[in-house]
């Protein structure tokens, strides 16, 4: 189960971080490539901005009611640890709010087997 839901995780990163590639390049790789420097200010925030959107991507992953795309793919889904149902709109959302804990967030999962997020929010990932 362990290493199916790091598997979930691996491809959604994955998935996550092409797109973040996408705004980032545009906004900041594209004109450095083209000669055209903007201002450290303006590098700055554009990649503020493209961090941003990634951040969204992560937080929003689990939207659809089977969980993100690695889930899926890893036949896994997320209930409330309460009632054993599927997990409400609001709890799958509130369990990513936690990843811009970053590595404290994969560091506690490694070490008790339980991200804060499912902890914050009451969720369990469980085989489909």
């Amino acid at each position: 189960m362990e290493s199916k839901r790091i598997g979930a995780f691996i491809i959604d990163f994955i998935i996550i971080a092409l797109i973040y590639d996408i705004p980032f390049f545009i906004l900041v790789m594209f004109p450095l490539i083209q000669g055209k420097a903007p201002t450290s200010n303006v590098i700055m925030t554009r990649a503020f901005i493209s961090t941003f959107i990634a951040f969204i991507l992560l937080v929003f992953k689990d939207i659809f009611k089977d969980g993100s795309i690695g889930k899926k793919i890893m036949k896994l889904k997320i209930i409330d640890s309460e009632t054993k149902e599927p997990a409400s709109l609001g709890k799958r959302i509130l369990r990513n709010v936690t990843w811009f804990l970053s590595w404290i967030e994969i560091i506690v999962y490694f070490v008790t087997n339980k991200r804060i997020g499912d902890r914050l929010a009451k969720t369990d990932v469980v085989l489909k």
